[in-house]
């Protein structure tokens, strides 16, 4: 038994526990002095309970302190009165005079740390504040507490302190507490059973200045903790920060470099310089045998002066290594430094890889914490801003975003950019993070402080709290006009603030939904306390097995909540290392659970949310689970180890050994990124701001991409490309020599055309000469309405894939802002119709453009619109379209998406297109459509399509009920037109734009409400009248979800139109390129997307939240997401295009991205598969395959059906390519051609080239 104690760091106390079970002594009744009758447990969990612990699984065993029979459960947490904990504790406002300008920064704040100091199975808590140096309370028991600050050494009346941390630095089993302090000395009180003592200076850390929190981490894993101190500014004045400014060398103002922790300059684009405060630089601190070094420089992490709020250890990449995540206020960007490891002088080296790895951050990033938000085995993470929760904080906040004292420039100008809202990263796997706030209903908490996650609910997913609050209301636009607009000096800012009061704001807890989605349960909860909260921690004071909370704020007493919510059973570890850090930080612990279906994932971490701790244990909701069928701990030091069968309702303490082997990582994907010649080729648009035409434009539409086509233009058998191009450029050919292989073939007519903008491009044969000729649609808004440069093209192949312009009548005059083209044989004469899509009429968004059917009579094609498709000249903005025989009737029919409006449906009448959307069931359902594309999801013998849309990550919320609205009219009287976007929040129709750039493109809106007050309490009714707006253009949008369109039949056999939302991932981006296609060879059609959109205004911000998304079907209609990390595709900006091939003839689709302003992309699938490509020539010899049918009849007696289009997707003409399942369960394939003949191909002659059934 002796040599037991010699186990690192492991409490005296809970031997006595451990001899207590192997003695045989074990029983779920027995107590100490802090228990109360414990849940009863049954025998056979008491039996393997016993197992663990003989068995040196686990060390000690304790059944939680609750008796579930007589607990009353009220589904909330219960707010305790300090009467009656003993928690009497309030962070006062009194500093000092040459402290009151602090009052508006976030040294106002104040900390939590929980932790059990006196080793007794108790957490205790540490609350920090502005006078005293906080105060330590320990434990009792039945959530009692008592004061014992005094005793156990730790006061100092003269400490201003702020985060805190309880750690155990020197290893020996005791928590040591670390508390940093603002304008004097951190402390580090080093734990003598139980009795502090200050040794901050003998260990390197008594850093005095403006310190926010301490990081302890094991970064370098030697088994010992290093330390990342985080700090903000000292010095609020602005003062002697103007006398220090030098003349650089570059002509540009610099700061001395002595004053770099006062201030710096931000350059602005096409302004002058913008000077602005900073703070004092961060440190990095590494152990050596304990006496902490500085290696902040030797890093890389390099000296960043910026306003730091939160600093987070977490392994991002699941590497072993500790990343650090760095959150800072205002116009000081965040950090993701990754650890790279030793170098090959051994010094660790981190780099800054936020760019990279990040869309976009928080402006002014506040509290920070990670968790599995999906339980997928990956570390999301959160960062905390401002937002408002609701319209009316929203506006009153936003203040000014035009004139020269507006900051809204700043909004796009960094890199990553920085957005006034939460931010949640959801980890793909790879080294790109998708972005997910507003999918999972967290964007918007207010002025929120704490970022906490924790299974507050016991049901196996990761809830999360927030605090909130300021002292004054710093954002609110009145106050700061008032502010500004003061004619005496007789009262200073800070006696103008002083005068305010404090901004109250209740608290807010969102539980976790599943599926990237969480809702707001702060008042059922009972959490939504208002004040001006900011520190908080969790942890388990009554030891029942779930999490209290504990939260410090400003001028107001601590509070505690104690967890009534319910009886989910759960399972709680506390973890000790022997070569790893005695609390097994940088620790990884899963746990499986519900035979081993489901994955819950902890990471362990010190300092966590804001200048808080929370307790060291870590905590596992089990719902109504009674097991954990398997426990991993992945340790720091590289050790894997195993427990299996763990009964829920107790504490376990595990200590590090190697009980079992690492597990192999699979690192094959099922596609590789190429380094093909298309890859080096990059789409650069020129910079036009599309919001000085029109100041109210919901989104840039100079930027919408340019399309690609394939067609074999020089008869060798290989499909060539054409790459559009953007005003200025001029598009290019690349030649396909086969095997993947390109070689640029450059085109003089190009070249000359280059003002045009490209966007839809096909190859066709118009003149029927037996080569691809391409037809370029002209679109975009770079000039005016009518311009020529608006006109289409068709260039004609000399036969060798040298094309020249077509001559002049080859085109009706169509001096419209086109976007897409599609082409069939809608009346069977065995030439091919196009239909143009218009896009948008330049300065007049959101008018209707003209689109247009145009038919070809031999030597040149006509404006046939009225004669064939008269219903769809001006439908609206048109996004994308396809042809395709809907209703198996053998008339190709259309379906054409719209940019606020329906996707239509036009049933094709025997060679007239007739509109029968509404017959269809598509009348109703009106969105931001992007995309379509075609094919047989469920394997039923028709057409389904999948739609792209904007998805539901953005701040727009769409519904049936509460629709996003559009007026377009003249709302001064002044005969310009204006647009005015609108949203419903609690039935009231509301302004979506603020009152800032409202004013700015119509005046006379600050002459009527010349508050933001007036303005945000208004409705739009109110603001714009009813008569303006009735008398205005309206337009609506009730849904955002791509989907998928099933085709069906009702009861009386005729066609309808099912929508099916695509699953959430899906949703984090607009969706506009995407491809129907076997990708794994087993006979069920899966699903390709990219995602993205950099035009929205930057109030709204760029939407590219996403990294595209494959899903595999199962041929039922249904499709199941691929991590990217698992599919290899990633493709993280501005995606547009997306065409399939098989560059490689392995038989396997390969995609090739289209990207804005950046390098096209091309995947090649590596899938091991039995497919087939079957390719449809039209050229040299063969049949039109514009519409052909392609049949593929399986053992299984499934029929999966294909077709072969011009055109669809999103500006995307794909190969002439059909990807075939595994041709080994393949009984027959049938072509039916255009024409209507039809070749039956032998499946055993798949392998022999399809021309020889022509």
């Amino acid at each position: 038994m002796t040599a037991f104690f010699k186990i690192k760091g492991f409490p005296p106390m809970l031997y006595k526990s451990f001899l207590f079970f192997v003695l045989g002594s074990f029983s779920c009744n027995s107590s100490t002095k802090h228990t109360v009758q414990k849940k009863k447990i049954s025998k056979e969990s008491k039996f393997r309970v016993s197992q663990l612990i003989s068995n040196g699984d686990v060390i000690d065993a304790v059944p939680y302190n609750q008796d579930y029979q007589n607990k009353i459960f009220s589904d909330s947490y219960e707010y305790l009165d300090s009467m009656v904990t003993g928690l009497n504790f309030k962070n006062s406002w009194n500093p000092k005079d040459k402290h009151k300008l602090e009052l508006e920064n976030s040294f106002i704040s104040a900390g939590v740390a929980i932790g059990d100091f006196n080793n007794d199975g108790l957490q205790d808590i540490f609350l920090s504040r502005q006078e005293d140096g906080g105060r330590l309370f320990k434990n009792l028991g039945s959530m009692q507490f008592e004061d014992v600050t005094e005793n156990s050494g730790i006061l100092d009346s003269n400490m201003w302190s702020t985060g805190a941390s309880f750690i155990d630095i020197n290893n020996d089993g005791w928590l040591d507490l670390y508390v940093c302090g603002f304008d004097s000395p951190n402390k580090l009180y080093i734990n003598d059973e139980g009795i502090f003592k200050n040794q901050a200076k003998s260990y390197g850390l008594d850093y005095e200045g403006a310190s926010v929190m301490m990081a302890f981490a094991d970064y370098d894993n030697d088994g010992d903790l290093d330390a990342y101190l985080l700090t903000n500014r000292k010095n609020m004045s602005k003062d002697s920060l103007m006398a220090n400014i030098i003349k650089g060398k570059n002509g540009k103002p610099q700061v001395k470099e002595e004053y770099k922790e006062h201030g710096y300059f931000i350059d602005r684009p096409g302004d002058f310089p913008v000077l602005v405060n900073a703070a004092q630089y961060d440190y990095l601190y590494k152990n050596e045998n304990g006496y902490f070094v500085d290696v902040t420089v030797e890093s890389g992490i390099g000296k960043n002066p910026y306003y730091g709020l939160s600093a987070t250890w977490w392994d991002y990449n699941d590497d072993g290594r500790p990343d650090l995540y760095i959150a800072n206020d205002f116009m000081g960007p965040d950090h993701l430094f990754e650890n790279l490891g030793p170098d090959k002088n051994g010094v660790v080296q981190f780099k800054d890889v936020t760019s990279d790895a990040i869309p976009y951050t928080p402006w002014f990033s506040m509290g920070a914490d990670y968790s599995d938000i999906n339980n997928d085995g990956k570390m999301d993470f959160m960062a905390s801003d401002m937002a408002g929760s609701n319209h009316y904080r929203d506006k009153v906040s936003m203040g000014s975003m035009t004139g020269p004292g507006s900051e809204a420039w700043f909004l796009n100008f960094p890199d990553p950019p920085q957005y006034m809202r939460n931010m949640v990263y959801l980890n793909s796997g790879t080294n790109r993070f998708m972005e997910v706030a507003y999918l999972s209903g967290l964007s918007a908490t207010d002025w929120t402080w704490t970022v906490k996650f924790g299974d507050l609910d016991n049901d196996g997913y990761e809830d999360v709290y927030f605090t909130n609050g300021m002292s004054r209301d710093f954002g609110n636009g009145d106050i700061k006009d008032r502010l500004r607009s003061r004619t005496s000096e007789s009262i200073d800012d800070f006696d103008f603030w002083i005068n305010q009061s404090p901004y109250e704001l209740k608290n807010m807890a969102f539980k976790n939904l599943g599926k990237l989605k969480f809702e707001d349960v702060s008042f059922k909860w009972g959490l939504d306390h208002l004040g001006v909260s900011t520190g908080s921690a969790l942890g388990d004071l009554d030891g029942d097995g779930d999490l209290d909370i504990v939260m410090n704020g400003f001028d107001e007493p601590a509070r505690i909540y104690n967890n009534r919510i319910g009886s989910n059973n759960s399972i709680r570890l506390d973890i000790r290392g022997e070569k790893t850090n005695n609390r097994g930080l940088g620790a990884k612990v899963e746990v499986y659970y519900d035979n081993e279906s489901k994955r819950m994932t902890r990471y362990v971490s010190s300092s966590r949310g804001f200048m808080s701790s929370s307790e060291s244990i870590i905590h596992f909701g089990l719902g109504n689970y009674d097991k954990a069928n398997k426990v991993n701990i992945y340790w720091p030091s590289g050790i894997a180890q195993s427990l299996d069968d763990v009964p829920v309702g107790h504490l376990y303490t595990i200590v590090e050994k190697n009980n079992s082997k690492s597990l192999a990582q699979k690192n094959e994907t099922m596609f590789l990124k190429s380094n093909s010649a298309l890859s080096t080729v990059q789409h650069h648009e020129k910079i036009f701001d599309d919001f000085r035409r029109e100041k109210l434009l919901p989104n840039k539409l100079s930027q919408l991409g340019s399309g690609v086509a394939w067609g074999d233009i020089d008869g060798d058998g290989n499909d060539d490309v054409y790459l559009g191009s953007p005003s200025g450029s001029g598009g290019r050919i690349y030649r396909n020599n086969g095997f993947g292989s390109f070689d640029y073939k450059p085109q003089k007519v190009f070249i000359e055309d280059a003002r045009y903008e490209d966007m839809g491009s096909i190859f066709i044969d118009p003149d029927n000469d037996g080569d691809l000729d391409l037809y370029v649609v002209s679109g975009g808004v770079e000039c005016q309405q009518g311009d020529k440069v608006l006109q289409d093209r068709i260039y004609l192949n000399d036969g060798s894939g040298n094309f020249t312009r077509g001559f002049a009548g080859l085109l009706p005059k169509m001096y419209d802002s086109g976007g897409i083209i599609a082409a069939a044989d809608i009346d069977k004469d065995g030439r091919l119709e196009l239909f143009i899509g218009g896009r948008v009429v330049p300065g007049n968004y959101p008018k209707s453009p003209k689109s247009y059917v145009l038919k070809n009579i031999g030597p040149k094609y006509i404006d046939a619109t009225d004669d064939l498709a008269p219903g769809l000249k001006q439908k609206g903005m048109v996004t994308s379209a396809i042809f395709s025989d809907v209703d198996g009737d053998n008339w190709v029919d259309l379906l054409v998406t719209y940019e606020w409006g329906p996707v239509r449906f036009f049933s094709n009448n025997s060679g007239k297109l007739v509109e029968r959307t509404s017959e269809v069931g598509l009348d109703s359902r009106f969105g931001w459509f992007n995309s379509i594309s075609s094919g047989d999801i469920d394997n039923d013998g028709d057409m389904d399509f999948i739609i792209g849309n904007t998805g539901y990550n953005t701040k727009y919320k769409a519904s049936a009920s509460d629709p996003e609205l559009l007026y377009y009219g003249d709302f001064e009287g002044n005969g310009q037109k204006n647009i005015i976007e609108a949203k419903f929040e609690q039935n009231v129709c509301l302004p979506r734009r603020g009152l800032s750039c409202s004013s700015n493109a119509m005046p006379t809106v600050k002459e009527r409400f010349p508050t933001y007050h007036e303005f945000a309490i208004s409705s739009i009714e109110e603001i714009y009248t009813e008569a303006l707006l009735s008398s205005a253009e309206k337009f609506e949008v009730n849904e955002l979800a791509s989907g998928i369109l099933i085709n069906s039949k009702n009861s009386d056999g005729k066609t309808i139109f099912e929508f099916q939302p695509l699953p959430r991932v899906v949703q984090v981006s607009p969706v506009f390129g995407s491809s129907l296609c076997d990708v794994n060879g087993d006979g069920n059609l899966d699903l390709y997307v990219v995602q993205n959109f950099l035009g929205p205004q930057r109030e709204t911000g760029y939407m590219k939240g996403g990294v595209s998304q494959l899903l595999l079907g199962n041929g039922k209609g249904n499709f199941l997401p691929v991590s990217p990390h698992e599919s290899g595709l990633i493709i993280s900006g501005d995606a547009t295009t997306l065409t399939t091939h098989d560059l490689n003839s392995d038989g396997n689709v390969d995609f090739f991205v289209g990207v804005n302003n950046s390098r096209y992309e091309l995947y090649m699938n590596q899938n091991q598969s039995n497919s087939y490509a079957l390719r449809l020539p039209d050229y040299p010899k063969g049949k039109k395959y514009a519409g052909s049918k392609i049949w593929v009849y399986y053992k299984n007696n499934s029929v999966q059906l294909h077709e072969l289009n011009i055109g669809g997707g999103y500006l995307s003409q794909s190969a002439p390519v059909v990807f075939l399942g595994n041709k080994n369960e393949i009984e027959k394939v049938i072509v039916r051609w255009s024409d209507g003949t039809e070749n039956n191909i032998n499946i055993n002659k798949l392998a022999v080239s399809f021309n020889s059934f022509n």
